[in-house]
C-alpha cells in the first residue's frame, strides 16, 4: 500500500456559518429574486439529521413558469458549495446572462454538519470514503462512503423531487474527499447522471482504487469536468494530484466528453474552487467547448500570478 505524503493535509474543513449571514453576502440586489430553500433531512441510512439546501433559479416561483421544469444539480459538502465557492451568486448570473440554463442547485450538507456530528473531520471523511485512506489522521478505518450512493438516491432526491418541478436530467459536484464520492456515485449508477464536476478529487485513496475502476467504466456522464492545481499539498501530492487527475481524464477521452483544466500554482481550497467553479459549470450545463472554459478560468488565473491549462 503506498502512503501518499501531503494528502492528510488536503481534507477540507467545513465551517458552520449562520445562513442569515451567508444569504445577505451571496444576494445581488440589483437582479431578480433567486431564492434558497432549507429542508431537513433524517437520514434512516447514515442515523443523522442535516440540512439540504434548495437554490431556486430566478423566476421559478412567478406564475408565468409555474408549469415549468428544471433539471437538478447535486452539490456535496453544502455549505462551503454556497458560502466557500458562491455557488448561488455565480449560478444567477450564469442564468441571468443565458450562459447556462435555469437549474435547482442542491447542496447536502455533509456528515460533519448533522445535529448528532461530535468530530466534524472524521464525521464527513466517514461518508464522503468509499475506502479508507490510510494518510486520514484521526484514522477512520471502516468508512461508510459505499451507502452514500444509495443515500442520495433513496432519501436527497425524493426529498427534492416531491418538493419542487424537476426534470430527470440530474448533476453531481464535489470537491476533495467530496469529490471522490462524487465519482464512486456516478459509478455505481452508470447513465443516470448527466454532468459530473470534480474539483481536486482524492483519487489515491486505497491504493487508486477508484482510478482502476473508472478505466474499465464504459457508461459516463455526458459532460465530465475535472479541476486542479499544481500546489495542492506538500511533498509528492502536489505531482501527484496533477498525476492522478490527468490519468483519469485521459481514461475518459473516448467515452464522454471531458474537460481537464490544471492551473499552475492553484491550491487545494475553496478560492481555487471558486474561480474555476463559473467555467466548469458553463462546460457542463451550457455545453461550452473546454477551451473556451479554460481560456476564461486562464484569464482569472493571470489577475492572481497562477496560469491554466487544459488536456
Amino acid at each position: 500500500m503506498r502512503v501518499r505524503p501531503g494528502h492528510r493535509r488536503l481534507t477540507t474543513c467545513v465551517v458552520m456559518l449562520l445562513y442569515g449571514a451567508l444569504l445577505a453576502n451571496s444576494q445581488d440586489r440589483s437582479l431578480p429574486a433567486a431564492s434558497m430553500e432549507l429542508l431537513t433531512l433524517r437520514s434512516k441510512i447514515f442515523a443523522n439529521t442535516r440540512t439540504i439546501r434548495v437554490w431556486l433559479p430566478p423566476a421559478y416561483h412567478q406564475a408565468s413558469q409555474r408549469e415549468r421544469k428544471y433539471p437538478v444539480f447535486y452539490f456535496t459538502d453544502g455549505i462551503a458549495t454556497f458560502h466557500g465557492r458562491r455557488l448561488d451568486r455565480i449560478a444567477k448570473q450564469l442564468i441571468l446572462s443565458r450562459k447556462i440554463p435555469p437549474t435547482i442547485f442542491v447542496g447536502i450538507d455533509n456528515g460533519g454538519s448533522t445535529r448528532e456530528s461530535k468530530s466534524p473531520g472524521s464525521d464527513r471523511a466517514n461518508e464522503y470514503l468509499p475506502y479508507p485512506d490510510d494518510s486520514l489522521l484521526p484514522p477512520v478505518p471502516s468508512p461508510q462512503g459505499k451507502l452514500f450512493p444509495a443515500f442520495l438516491e433513496q432519501e436527497v432526491r425524493p426529498l427534492v423531487e416531491s418538493r419542487y418541478r424537476t426534470t430527470s436530467t440530474i448533476g453531481i459536484a464535489g470537491a476533495s474527499y467530496g469529490a471522490a464520492i462524487a465519482l464512486f456515485t456516478v459509478m455505481e449508477h452508470p447513465g443516470r447522471y448527466q454532468w459530473l464536476l470534480l474539483e481536486s478529487p482524492s483519487l489515491y485513496i486505497a491504493n487508486d482504487a477508484l482510478l482502476r475502476r473508472s478505466e474499465t467504466l464504459q457508461n459516463w456522464p455526458s459532460r465530465v469536468y475535472v479541476g486542479a492545481g499544481t500546489n495542492e499539498g506538500e511533498g509528492d501530492a502536489k505531482r501527484e494530484m496533477v498525476d492522478d487527475v490527468t490519468r483519469l481524464a485521459k481514461s475518459l477521452q473516448n467515452r464522454t466528453t471531458t474537460c481537464l483544466v490544471v492551473v499552475q500554482g492553484a491550491e487545494h481550497g475553496e478560492d481555487a474552487w471558486r474561480m474555476r467553479l463559473p467555467a466548469a459549470l458553463e462546460f457542463l450545463l451550457g455545453d461550452e467547448p473546454c477551451t473556451k472554459a479554460t481560456a476564461r478560468i486562464s484569464d482569472k488565473a493571470r489577475k492572481s500570478g497562477s496560469q491554466a491549462t487544459s488536456k
